[in-house]
């Protein structure tokens, strides 16, 4: 069952009481954590609603909790976070857990206690005798991370259920500065939903002005500022990633695939390749294609070339040097402009 669908599924189903959220998407996690605790009546909340992190917590003071008749209400939830007893992960100066009770647990569950573990992990260990039990005795509810078309789906419907809408090349532009991540893009659509109460529109402008920027999308934006010889903006970028404590190796490292994608791209349109076919042929993201073939168009090959090789020579001094990045940077550009 997915996340979206637990809400409906816990009003029509109120005898299932054991539930397994499984996945790494921490929106998702907290969608349904947030889902079951409202379950219990506000009023209840205080002494019905048991949260336990078994990297601090026994299992066995949860069972307890678990066991345990409601306080002056119908239902009790117990939450159990950080379950890594589910997973081969080892950790150091961990609490020892009697995984058996659990298992016990399962097989006579009480009644009257809504009873869920939250597995944040990208994966369970199938071969641990607890997580087969769990697999079979409780409610599966995934929350492994969306693809792509389902993010689309979750924004477009959020948007409807606010009453806006969001431009095609709004959404696009969010999911490639969010690199796909649910948790970010629903994190991004807080501001982006204030900023169109107004005109209840989300535009690119919006997207681009609102959104937060990985390195690789600030890079993006170095790569145009080099190409189009503007040395202030290009310097000024330079200095804020420095200053952000990214690593030199590591921006030069990115500004070269960058401009190797462009040469690529180049490449491949002069022998005729779409956008679909590029993107395939190069394993990029076709959204990173659409992006890189706008400045193919506005470049010749010969700059992008010389830049890419200045890059490399740069790559080769921030190995074997030791220079003042910014500096080598500053040099780069102006051996680029007078080239």
């Amino acid at each position: 069952m997915k996340v979206s669908q637990l809400t409906n599924f816990l009003r029509d189903s109120q005898e299932k009481n054991v539930y397994l959220v499984e996945g790494s998407d921490n929106y998702q996690i907290d969608q349904a954590k947030e889902i079951f605790i409202n379950q219990i009546p506000k009023e209840e909340k205080e002494f019905n609603v048991g949260i336990y992190d078994m990297e601090i917590t026994p299992l066995s003071v949860a069972l307890e909790d678990a066991n345990s008749a409601p306080f002056f209400g119908d239902k009790r939830l117990v939450l159990i976070n950080n379950p890594y007893f589910l997973t081969g992960e080892a950790k150091k100066n961990s609490i020892e857990h009697n995984v058996d009770e659990l298992i016990e647990y399962l097989t006579n569950p009480a009644l009257d206690t809504i009873f869920v573990i939250l597995a944040n992990y990208d994966k369970l260990d199938s071969r641990k005798k607890i997580v087969k039990q769990l697999k079979t005795k409780a409610i599966m509810i995934d929350a492994k991370p969306l693809n792509e078309n389902e993010i689309r789906m979750q924004v477009n419907q959020l948007c409807q259920n606010k009453g806006c809408q969001i431009d095609k090349d709004a959404i696009d532009q969010l999911l490639y500065l969010t690199d796909n991540n649910f948790t970010k893009v629903m994190n991004e659509m807080k501001k982006l939903l204030i900023n169109a109460i107004q005109d209840k529109v989300i535009t690119l402008e919006m997207v681009d002005n609102l959104v937060n920027k990985s390195l690789e999308q600030n890079v993006f934006d170095l790569v145009e500022f080099v190409l189009e010889k503007n040395v202030d903006a290009a310097l000024e970028l330079y200095h804020e990633l420095i200053e952000q404590k990214e690593e030199p190796i590591m921006i030069n490292a990115i500004l070269i695939s960058q401009f190797r994608l462009l040469l690529q791209v180049k490449i491949l349109q002069k022998h005729g390749y779409a956008q679909g076919n590029i993107a395939e042929a190069l394993r990029v993201h076709p959204y990173r294609v659409k992006l890189a073939m706008k400045n193919a168009r506005r470049f010749n090959y010969e700059d992008v070339r010389h830049a890419y090789l200045g890059l490399e020579k740069n790559e080769e001094d921030l190995k074997s040097a030791n220079v003042n990045p910014e500096l080598l940077f500053q040099l780069f550009l102006f051996k680029f402009i007078e080239k």
